[in-house]
């Protein structure tokens, strides 16, 4: 058994196993080596092809899903009460 804390899968709930391999890696340090690790050309890419992909007009990269739901009820102007 393995006593780590940190590594035992006794003691953590694991959500999924992403395969991340080379070429994922690879593309990490690519936009690492950038410098733009936020805002820049590939979320740009990023943002239009997924409007491509869904055949939108507007598309935006957020950091994470409770930004994305915090602007989703913004845009359907949900208020306090509804």
């Amino acid at each position: 058994m393995n006593n780590n804390p940190i590594r035992s899968k006794d003691r953590f709930l694991v959500f999924g196993a992403p395969a991340i391999e080379d070429a994922e890696i690879q593309e990490v340090v690519s936009t690492m080596k950038t410098g733009w690790l936020g805002t820049g050309p590939k979320v740009m890419t990023f943002q239009n092809g997924f409007k491509a992909y869904k055949d939108s007009e507007h598309a935006i990269a957020v950091n994470s899903c409770t930004v994305a739901l915090h602007l989703s009820i913004l845009a359907a102007s949900v208020k306090p009460g509804d």
